[in-house]
C-alpha cells in the first residue's frame, strides 16, 4: 500500500501526452495546443488609422487643411501621398498614405467648407496609428504549447491568418460499472438491488470538464468482465472501472486486469475514502479501477483522474485548485492514512459536512471542497489551517 503522494507521483511519471491532432479553429475550443506557434505576420501588416478622422503628413501652424481623397477600410493606400497643407479623409482600420505623421479624430476638426478643415487642437505626431506589428511581430511567439484555447486566442489566431492548429486530441474514455446488484435506470428496483449511480456521476463530472465518455455496466461475473475489459482495452484510452476492484469473493477486477496484461502501477493507496485505489497502462491506455462505494468513486476521480487526463493533455490547469482555510472543527483520525473530507468553505473558514462514509454521495450535493487531513496527523483542532480543494 502507497502514500496519496505517492500514487500522484506514479501517475505523473507514466502517464504521458497523448496523441496530437490538427483541427480547424472552429472545432479547437478548450482544446490544448501541442506544439508553440508563431506567428508569420505582422499585425496590423501595415499602418492604420485608429480613428474616424484626417490623415495629415505635416503639421500646419495655421492648422488649417484641404481635404484631399479618402481612404476607406480595405483600400490600398500605398500610392497616396498627402501633401502639405493637405488632409485625407480617413476610417478606423484603414491602411494609412506612407507619408501620414498623425491622424486627427473628427471629432477635433470644424468643416470650414465642404473641402477645408480646420484643427481645432494641437497635433502630435504619431497619434491615433496603429503601426505595423503593434500587436505581434512577424516570428514572435504567439501561443506556446500547452496553452488551453479560449474564444480571445482563437480569434487571436485567426486574425494573423492561422486557421488551423495542432492539439492534444481529447482520449477517448469509458465508464464500466461492475456489480450484479446493479439495476439500470428505469427497471423496477426489486430486493437486493440498487440503481446504478456511479456511471452517472462519473460522466457528469467528466463532461464539466469537456470530456465524452461511454458507459457499460457488467455482472460481478469473471468472463464477462474479462471480456468486456480486453474489448475496452482494444477501443480506448482511458477506461474507468468501478466497484470490483477490493478483496471480496465477488471482486473480479484486479485478477482480470492481470489477465489482460495490464502493467499495475500502484494498487491501494493509505487513504479514506478509496483505499482500494488501482491504477495501470498496457501499450499506452490508462486504466482506473475505482472503489464502488458512490462518494469514494467521485473523491477518487477528482483526484487522480483528473490528475491523469491533465498530464495526458498538457493541461496544468485541469487540476483543481488548491487554498487553504481555518477548519471549523476538531477532528480525529487514523493517522496513517490520508483524509479527504467533503466540505462546505467561505472565504477564510471551512466546515467539516456530517455523513463522510465512502458510500454516502449525498453530503456531495452540498460540498464544494474536499479537506485533505495528511497521512502523519491524529488530531485536527479547531482553529487550524487546512489544505482543501475546491470543487466549485
Amino acid at each position: 500500500m502507497i502514500s496519496h503522494t505517492e500514487a500522484i507521483d506514479i501517475i505523473n511519471k507514466y502517464v504521458s501526452n497523448g496523441k496530437e491532432t490538427n483541427l480547424n479553429l472552429n472545432n479547437a475550443l478548450n482544446h490544448i495546443l501541442s506544439r508553440d506557434i508563431y506567428s508569420a505576420i505582422n499585425f496590423p501588416p501595415f499602418s492604420q488609422s485608429a480613428m474616424d478622422g484626417y490623415a495629415i503628413s505635416h503639421i500646419s501652424e495655421s492648422l488649417i487643411y484641404s481635404i484631399e481623397g479618402e481612404v476607406a477600410a480595405g483600400d490600398n493606400a500605398e500610392d497616396i501621398q498627402i501633401r502639405e497643407k493637405e488632409a485625407v479623409r480617413i476610417f478606423t482600420g484603414a491602411m494609412l498614405p506612407s507619408n501620414a505623421i498623425a491622424v486627427i479624430k473628427q471629432e477635433d476638426v470644424e468643416l470650414v467648407d465642404v473641402k477645408t478643415i480646420a484643427i481645432n487642437k494641437v497635433v502630435k505626431a504619431e497619434e491615433n496609428i496603429r503601426p505595423i506589428g503593434e500587436q505581434t511581430k512577424t516570428g514572435e511567439l504567439i501561443l506556446s504549447k500547452g496553452t488551453k484555447l479560449t474564444p480571445g486566442s482563437i480569434g487571436y489566431l485567426a486574425m494573423l491568418g492561422i486557421s488551423t492548429v495542432s492539439v492534444y486530441k481529447k482520449p477517448t474514455i469509458i465508464i464500466i460499472a461492475t456489480g450484479s446488484e446493479l439495476l439500470p435506470q428505469g427497471e423496477k428496483l426489486t430486493p437486493g438491488k440498487i440503481y446504478e449511480s456511479n456511471t452517472y456521476t462519473l460522466k457528469a463530472a467528466l463532461q464539466s470538464q469537456g470530456f465524452k465518455a461511454d458507459v457499460k455496466i457488467v455482472k460481478d461475473d469473471p468472463e464477462s468482465t474479462n471480456t468486456i475489459a480486453k474489448e475496452a482495452i482494444e477501443k480506448y484510452d482511458f477506461i474507468i472501472f468501478t466497484g470490483g476492484i477490493s478483496v471480496g469473493d465477488y471482486d473480479f477486477v484486479h485478477d482480470v486486469l492481470v489477465e489482460c496484461g495490464v502493467q499495475e502501477l500502484f494498487y491501494k493507496v493509505k487513504q479514506k475514502p478509496g483505499k482500494p485505489l488501482y491504477f495501470g497502462m498496457k501499450d499506452n491506455k490508462i486504466i482506473f479501477a475505482l472503489p464502488g462505494n458512490p462518494a469514494a468513486v467521485l473523491t477518487s476521480f477528482y483526484i487522480y483522474v483528473l490528475e491523469a487526463l491533465g498530464k495526458y493533455l498538457g493541461d496544468d490547469k485541469l487540476k483543481l485548485s488548491h487554498s487553504h482555510r481555518v477548519i471549523n472543527d476538531e477532528y480525529v483520525k487514523s493517522k496513517n492514512l490520508t483524509y479527504f473530507l467533503k466540505g462546505k468553505k467561505s472565504k477564510t473558514e471551512v466546515s467539516i459536512l456530517k455523513d463522510q462514509s465512502s458510500a454516502m454521495l449525498s453530503s456531495f450535493v452540498h460540498a464544494d471542497c474536499l479537506i485533505i487531513l495528511p497521512e502523519g496527523v491524529e488530531k485536527i483542532e479547531k482553529g487550524e489551517k487546512v489544505e482543501i480543494i475546491s470543487l466549485r
